[in-house]
């Protein structure tokens, strides 16, 4: 297994509070009392960690108070952890994002040892926060998230990968009765755009070396791969925030390589179960569930994507996490009433097709009745009148042919046949029977 990185610390520069204030302060530092670069009066010291301890400091010359982080004097020689020091004070000061410490200046000691001087946080981690009051309401969960979220975002838009993201390096600062989160310890930060930093940039995350908190570690980085992306930093923010809903972590062991094996094999289960008296929120639990996906392709790809949908859950959105657009292999299937409601469709097209025909006028013969011949159209067509009257009903179904007979025989004068009749010019001006719209009949007398 890769060694764990001797620089991992809880360097912060912070208000101490009760005993944790103590220990340092009563041990004889010989930094305290002095100037750095004849601008920085040490005034006491207020943590340690791996890596470097912290001091609270006044500028000499305005009097601002500041945090000052110096290297340890063990690491002194260590041309690494130097340049990694310098890399803290340039990719925090670079970001320049509010919820992100500002670092003011960079140095040595008379010693030799490099120090960063940084603006001094009046509050507490989030580590002593989730300690004493865990498990928090989920508004203030979520509040604290969206601006950790906030600021990973701005960094990663940099190109710079944080990697230890735990609530050790979340400081909260109140702001009357507001948590403002400001994310510090970018020590074992990476830059993306390696290549154009040069092979001793590429140094800084020693191959073999597990970079990050083992609790707050994404599965890639406990695999020991080299291929750590921003997705890492998502992960750890899930995690985060799954411990402050639950007050706990989903991977414990009694050792390192035991949460290790969690965090690669363990499942994690929803904070709703692990709490169900907490009453979690469906949609809270699939935005946690989201980003603690061990397959980061199925975690939220960027960082901005996490903090929108805090920021939808804190509005009071529970659709929040749902997949809008399903892929092809999760396309729902056909609507039941698809094709009952086509057959229909065609019953009702069908209908109205037989009401436009029976419109037009009853054509249809008496039953028995044999067919007529149908009579010739005239040859020459007749002027248009300028108001036509309107046409006339159309015809009585043909008598049968006996009546027929007599009646042709009563009429008066001898007439033409039918289809004599009907061949014979109109004259123009006067009224044909050839302007009806169904010809009347040729039997038909005048009477």
């Amino acid at each position: 297994m890769a060694e764990v990185d001797p620089s991992l610390s809880d360097t912060t520069p912070h208000t101490p509070t009760g005993d944790m204030a103590a220990g340092p302060a009563e041990r004889f530092d010989p930094l305290v009392g002095t100037v750095l670069a004849e601008r920085y009066a040490i005034v006491r010291r207020i943590g340690e960690g791996g890596m470097g301890a912290v001091y609270e400091a006044r500028h000499a010359i305005i009097g601002k108070r500041v945090a000052v982080k110096v290297l340890l004097e063990k690491f002194l020689e260590n041309q690494e952890l130097v340049a990694r020091l310098l890399q803290e004070a340039r990719l925090a000061s670079s970001i320049g994002h509010e919820n992100i410490v500002d670092v003011t200046d960079y140095g040595t000691t008379s010693d030799g040892r490099a120090f960063v001087v940084m603006e001094f946080l009046d509050g507490e981690a989030l580590a002593q926060l989730v300690m004493r009051d865990a498990p928090l309401p989920v508004e203030r969960s979520l509040g604290i998230l969206r601006q950790v979220c906030s600021a990973l975002s701005a960094a990663h838009a940099k190109g710079i990968v944080h990697r230890d993201v735990k609530p050790e390096n979340i400081y909260l600062v109140r702001r009357g009765d507001l948590d403002f989160v400001k994310v510090v310890d970018f020590g074992v930060s990476k830059a993306v755009h390696v290549r154009e930093e040069g092979v001793d940039w590429q140094r800084l995350t020693r191959t073999g070396t597990v970079l990050g908190t083992p609790l707050y570690m994404s599965p890639e980085q406990a695999r020991g791969g080299e291929d750590v992306d921003h997705r890492a930093d998502i992960w750890s923010a899930g995690l985060m925030l799954y411990e402050c809903l639950t007050g706990e972590v989903p991977f414990r062991a009694s050792n390192y390589l035991g949460v290790i094996s969690q965090v690669l094999t363990q499942e994690t289960t929803p904070p709703s179960q692990l709490r169900p008296e907490l009453s979690i929120p469906v949609a809270v639990d699939r935005v946690v569930m989201r980003a603690l996906a061990k397959d980061r392709d199925k975690r939220y790809q960027h960082m901005a994507d996490f903090e929108h949908d805090l920021e939808r859950l804190l509005a009071g959105d529970s659709t929040v996490a749902l997949r809008d657009v399903p892929s092809p292999s999760e396309a729902p299937a056909e609507h039941p009433l698809r094709w009952p409601l086509a057959a229909l469709g065609v019953l009702a097209l069908g209908a109205a097709i037989a009401v436009a025909l029976v419109g037009r006028g009853p054509q249809a013969q008496a039953p028995g009745a044999p067919a007529l011949p149908k009579p010739a159209l005239p040859l020459a067509r007749p002027a248009a009148s300028p108001a036509a009257p309107p046409l006339p009903a159309p015809p009585a179904l043909a008598p049968s042919m006996p009546e027929r007979g007599r009646r042709v025989a009563k009429s008066r004068g001898a007439r033409a046949s039918g289809a004599a009749a009907s061949a014979v010019p109109v004259e123009r001006g006067k009224k044909s029977k050839a302007d009806d719209a169904v010809a009347p009949s040729p039997y038909q007398s005048d009477e």
